[in-house]
């Protein structure tokens, strides 16, 4: 029996961990739900996030042409943010 199970459909729900944030993901429904403290993990990964593209755009470097912080680009070369990557699933 799995340990969590969802309220919207009460199907078994999956955990995936990214950056470490903890997601409860219910696969028939595509509901979301965090765990104690991880939204406000969520919200320092964002805030850090665009802190870094701030600074690298202060410095006069072109986004479009760096990779993203983890290596990841979405088609066409645009980069990815941590935010749509923790959610791509």
């Amino acid at each position: 029996m799995p340990l969590l199970t969802s309220p919207i459909d009460g199907s078994a729900m999956r955990q995936i961990r990214r950056y470490g944030i903890e997601l409860d993901v219910c696969p028939t429904s595509g509901g979301v739900w965090l765990d104690k403290g991880e939204l406000e993990k969520l919200i320092t990964l964002v805030s850090d996030e665009a802190s870094e593209v701030e600074a690298g755009r202060s410095r006069g470097r072109d986004d479009e042409d760096d990779d993203d912080f983890d290596g990841h680009r979405r088609r066409g070369g645009k980069r990815r943010s941590r935010f749509m990557d923790i959610f791509d699933f």
